[in-house]
């Protein structure tokens, strides 16, 4: 009977999609998604979730569109998948009262930015923009805490593999062929990122956050010592190029927090002793890169290692330092949005303004100072506060502080990495709001998600939640062994 579905979708779907692309072009594209979605559900439900990891997490070349505009909106590719998943998840599976409170706390704090921005009669068109990435994020939490130990999200894991090592590739052809990634590309230079200055490219993209999250996990693991460094290299490799080729000064806070967590976590002075190590081989081995500088010139591919190794000099590391900062455009653009938004958040503390509220006026000449600058903010934790009040920055805090806490006083291999991961990102968004970025807002919540089920104490030594019963009655196949990351016991390895 599927074979039978899926030859009469696919005649049907390529007549329709003749039949758009020749009347209406602009409209074609998202209603073959939406059908090819439907019919995902239909035949193959648990693909909603792999193809919204998919579509969310991988870098792709900038001819791929990943959003289609569709009556002066825009619909981004993985939310039409993320919507079947929720729909899925919430049908076939269950959760505890517990992970459903938490999950329910961070939707509370959307319900309230929400009530207080219709309340306040606030754009429509400003607070869809608002809301939407905090809106995907409470979606993946409730799926994750269903999900969580299943089946389906240790093949996620899989599908994440194959998802950091193409956007590698991806992300490195960009730095050394030049292929146009989408995302963000600009010159890694602090003073003047859109001239040529000959210094390295730096690439943004929407596999950044995620391959951050997972070094956060590795490095967290490796200095808990529930892991060798050499077994992390299947996800660490592509992880590491990712972020090195982003110049990111927040990778270096995110690391820093998480290594600080699972030291926390781990209490003893060997986690300790491995977090120095780890600080120090790190800066030997870029000293060494430095000092040998005119030996790589000589070398094949040493002018591109060079390029690099400048350019993070001097935009990361230099960047740290509080004199660079000080004449740093981007830097002082920060602190004056935190200036803006305590005004904005002394005028109604307790509600806030609600989504959609300009906490300051347009300034500027780019599309972004001009329509999107106003209603966004780099501080993740200030702009939870003007837009739903404390009241709403309260119920987000719940929902990831007290998994945070839980994971703290019971460390496994399992918390450990998501927590440490958890933690990296949290501490990322006091400059770079994973939350609100328009697909990272889906890795904020599977983080969060992740962290609430691996730590539900009701779930039993491999933290499965239980599934519902099939609709036609036939009984559930029995669970495979836990997966390595997401779900492992004390004596697992990652491979």
């Amino acid at each position: 009977m599927r074979r039978i579905l899926v030859v009469g979708a696919g005649v049907v779907l390529t007549t329709l999609a003749a039949g758009l692309i020749v009347r209406q072009p602009s409209v074609a594209p998202l209603t073959v998604a939406a059908l090819v979605a439907v019919l995902v559900l239909v035949i193959r439900p648990a693909w909603s979730i792999y193809l919204t990891l998919i579509f969310a997490f991988t870098a792709l070349p900038a001819a791929i569109p990943t959003e289609f505009e569709v009556a002066g909106s825009s619909i981004r590719v993985h939310e039409p998948f993320l919507v079947l998943a929720l729909v899925y998840s919430v049908a076939h599976f269950r959760a505890s009262r517990r992970a459903n409170l938490l999950a329910g706390a961070f939707a509370a704090f959307v319900a309230v930015g929400l009530l207080v921005a219709f309340a306040s009669q606030n754009p429509v068109s400003k607070i869809i923009f608002d809301a939407r990435p905090v809106v995907e994020c409470a979606a993946v939490i409730f799926i994750a805490v269903r999900l969580y130990g299943t089946k389906i999200a240790r093949r996620c894991i899989v599908v994440f593999t194959w998802i950091l090592w193409v956007s590698a590739v991806i992300v490195f052809a960009g730095a050394t062929l030049g292929v146009s990634v989408g995302g963000r590309t600009e010159e890694a230079d602090l003073a003047n990122p859109d001239a040529v200055s000959g210094a390295a490219t730096r690439l943004l993209t929407s596999a950044t956050f995620p391959a951050l999250a997972v070094l956060c996990a590795i490095t967290a693991l490796v200095v808990a010592g529930k892991m060798p460094l050499r077994s992390s290299w299947v996800l660490g490799v592509p992880a590491l190029v990712i972020v090195i080729l982003s110049f990111s000064r927040n990778s270096i806070l995110a690391l820093g927090v998480a290594v600080l967590f699972a030291a926390l976590m781990s209490r003893t002075v060997s986690s300790t002793t491995r977090a120095v190590g780890i600080g120090l081989t790190t800066v030997a081995v870029f000293g060494l890169l430095v000092v040998m500088n005119p030996i790589l010139a000589g070398l094949p591919g040493g002018e591109f290692i060079n390029t690099q190794v400048a350019s993070y000099a001097s935009r990361v590391i230099d960047g740290l330092n509080s004199n660079v900062q000080a004449s740093d455009i981007s830097v002082q653009f920060r602190v004056s949005e935190d200036g803006w938004l305590l005004q904005g958040l002394s005028t109604s503390p307790i509600f806030g303004h609600g989504f959609g509220f300009a906490y300051k006026p347009s300034a500027g000449r780019s599309s972004f100072t001009l329509d999107y600058a106003p209603y966004y903010a780099h501080n993740f934790y200030l702009w939870t506060a003007v837009k739903s009040g404390l009241l709403g920055g309260v119920l987000m805090l719940v929902s990831v502080v007290g998994p945070l806490w839980r994971a703290v006083r019971k460390p496994s291999f399992s918390t450990i990495a998501i927590a440490s991961a958890l933690a990296g990102m949290l501490g990322s968004s006091f400059v770079a709001p994973v939350a609100l970025s328009a697909t990272s807002s889906v890795l904020f919540g599977v983080l969060v998600g992740a962290v609430i089920a691996a730590t539900e104490g009701s779930k039993g030594s491999t933290g499965q939640a239980p599934e519902k019963p099939r609709a036609e009655g036939r009984p559930v196949a029995p669970s495979r062994p836990p997966s390595r990351f997401f779900d492992c016991p004390e004596e697992c390895a990652l491979t």
